[in-house]
């Protein structure tokens, strides 16, 4: 006897999903910030570079990464320069202008990276 189940959700269950993949390269230093419960997080930003048109276009994306051993690799030996690959959750948050208007905020929230190319030490000797 061949038997089917067909899951059932609740009319209350509504998934969302907001996710983003980037290569981009470390564009700003990264900055160690804590949150009003006392959770270490560091913040960056991603240039990431496309041609439209024969045109390249930089599109600069802001970074928060709240995982501890993520955050000591990063701080460690990653920084402005380094090329990665980051995985991350995506939230829009509304906000007010200071001349009153309002905007929303694009905000990543690393789940997951991957080291692409270093970035170069400034100890190493440059040739001419």
């Amino acid at each position: 006897m061949f038997r089917t189940s067909i899951r059932k959700f609740s009319t209350s269950f509504k998934p969302q999903l907001a996710k983003m993949q980037l290569i981009g390269v470390i564009g700003s230093d990264l900055t160690k910030q804590t949150t009003s419960a006392g959770k270490d997080f560091i913040r960056y930003s991603v240039a990431v570079n496309n041609k439209v048109k024969g045109e390249e276009i930089t599109s600069w994306y802001n970074v928060a990464c709240f995982n501890e051993n993520q955050i000591k690799f990063m701080t460690e030996y990653l920084g402005k320069g380094a090329k990665v690959f980051v995985e991350a959750d995506v939230s829009n948050t509304p906000y007010e202008k200071a001349d009153g208007t309002k905007a929303l905020s694009l905000m990543l929230f690393q789940t997951n990276f991957e080291t692409i190319r270093f970035p170069k030490s400034e100890s190493t000797p440059t040739q001419n």
